[in-house]
């Protein structure tokens, strides 16, 4: 029994097609969306009726990510908001508009999926953790900081989020995060699902890695309109892309509050960011 769990497409479509083509391969008996389908990215509503395609033909599960509840917000709309903050939101205001008409359908989807194996064991799939699906689990937190993220334990657990792949084994549990098929941020570009095979001696998992035309992921930036409409983040989404590590993380760590008070401007704190990039380690 074999069950691929692949987490933050992000609107990619390249890299969710690379995907597409090894599951084909693999040929899992399940395949499980862990969220984050759309939104950071400039082709979301392709990739989304390829997801819903394969519910409708294939038996995939799915949940719902952070970022469909960013697009619920944005499309919700922006009345009250102070600009600095409409500006932070354009590029989900600029996906909900493409999205439009699954909005209600997206909104109903779970916030978790439960996998029963034949002898009761189960693989448990949120998007970050059972604590919400923006706390997410990092390789560094210690296995109590995991464990207590995700309690009470399954056999064993998948998630994103984070876009960093790692397997734990933690308490009798393996805790997988899946990485990322859109926006891996392991300084690895290859697009990243998790591949979990069941037998009777107990669960075994795998990080896979796929490598894609991410020029071609460049290009739909500028197709579709995405890099002129969708305001003044999306330089960073894309040197997201490009250097597979996270950029907005980053300006909301270090940039927000100066933002917030006035003391600089949204497209000035992103050109800064640009410029000096994320402190080194």
């Amino acid at each position: 029994m074999k069950i691929a769990v692949l987490c933050d497409i992000h609107a990619n479509l390249p890299a969710f097609r690379a995907v597409l083509a090894h599951l084909e391969a693999v040929a899992p008996h399940l395949v499980v969306v862990g969220g984050d389908i759309i939104n950071r990215g400039p082709e979301p509503r392709a990739c989304l009726e390829l997801v819903l395609d394969r519910i409708a033909h294939h038996g995939w599960r799915y949940l719902k990510g952070n970022h469909e509840d960013y697009v619920l917000k944005a499309a919700a709309g922006s009345a009250g908001l102070p600009e600095w903050e409409r500006k932070l939101c354009a590029h989900s205001a600029w996906t909900a508009d493409r999205v439009r008409d699954w909005l209600p359908e997206i909104a109903r989807w779970p916030d978790s999926v439960e996998c029963p194996a034949p002898d009761g064991t189960s693989l448990a799939v949120f998007h970050a953790s059972r604590k919400g699906n923006r706390v997410g689990l990092y390789e560094f937190m210690q296995d109590h900081e995991i464990a207590d993220c995700v309690r009470p334990l399954h056999s064993a657990i998948c998630v994103g989020h984070t876009h960093v792949p790692f397997i734990r084994e933690i308490e009798g549990t393996l805790v997988v995060n899946a990485g990322a098929v859109g926006m891996p941020f392991d300084g690895d570009p290859r697009a990243s699902y998790a591949l979990f095979e069941w037998s009777p001696e107990g669960w075994r998992t795998e990080i896979v890695r796929i490598p894609y035309d991410r020029a071609e992921t460049e290009a739909a930036y500028h197709r579709t309109g995405y890099w002129t409409d969708a305001g003044p983040m999306v330089p960073l989404i894309l040197e997201e892309l490009h250097h597979a590590s996270s950029r907005l993380g980053w300006w909301h760590r270090h940039y927000e509050a100066s933002v917030r008070t006035g003391a600089i401007s949204v497209e000035e704190s992103v050109a800064a960011l640009l410029r000096d990039g994320p402190p080194k380690p």
